[in-house]
């Protein structure tokens, strides 16, 4: 099991943040995300052999919106 911690660009109500959680638990692989509008963010817990961190990087792309892989040591409070 891997997190992998995204910021996400784009977002701007609760509506996004729905969008962004539903196109993320729609990817194989996937066992569970929080996706914060206050700070731009999506934490993934997720099998890395069934789904990378850039296949739910592309599928949030295709919804519309940027994600960024967030590197260890750059990421905000805990809230997962």
């Amino acid at each position: 099991m891997q997190t992998t911690t995204l910021n996400i660009i784009g977002m701007h109500c609760d509506g996004c943040v729905q969008i962004v959680k539903t196109v993320i638990e729609q990817q194989p692989g996937v066992r569970g995300c929080s996706v914060s509008l206050e700070v731009h963010e999506a934490r993934v817990a997720h099998d890395a052999a069934e789904s990378s961190s850039d296949a739910i990087v592309e599928a949030i792309r295709k919804a519309g919106y940027t994600a960024i892989l967030n590197h260890p040591g750059i990421t905000g409070g805990s809230w997962f």
